[in-house]
């Protein structure tokens, strides 16, 4: 269309609308190109903190079985000093009688959890509230 003379050529209305549409659209094309850098990097981020919880996992699991099994031993050396310290009384001819005079009654399975709890309180052993009847009487016996 040929311009009217006195008239400047310019830009239509049409033409503005589409020059600020294609700029909105390279504006929203280079945040789409950050956001998706941003969701790399992130999923990078990602896939390392996985890395390191499956690490400290892994960790935990190695430390746990240590514990257990040293809890174990510990356990397994008490009974057996116990069954040691019993068998030296038993077999000592004069250290038994004074031993069995300060010695409680031994525990029988009739006796109730409150009368086996009072028992393990005065032998001193510990945890001993939170046992089970059957946890009492192997303690004690």
């Amino acid at each position: 269309m040929a311009t009217k003379p006195g008239k400047k050529p310019g830009r239509t209305k049409t033409d503005k609308k589409l020059a600020a549409a294609v700029a909105t659209v390279d504006e929203l094309t280079a945040e789409l190109k950050t956001l998706r850098a941003r969701v790399k990097t992130l999923e990078v981020e990602a896939e390392t903190w996985k890395k390191r919880a499956e690490k400290q996992r892994s960790r935990v699991q190695k430390v746990r079985a240590k514990a257990e099994k040293a809890i174990a031993e510990a356990t397994a050396k008490r009974k057996k000093a116990k069954a040691k310290a019993r068998q030296a009384i038993a077999d000592h001819p004069r250290a038994e009688p004074l031993a069995l005079r300060d010695a409680p009654r031994a525990p029988q399975p009739t006796w109730t959890v409150a009368q086996l709890r009072e028992a393990a309180r005065e032998q001193g052993l510990a945890g001993y509230s939170r046992m089970r009847k059957d946890q009492l009487l192997a303690e004690l016996i």
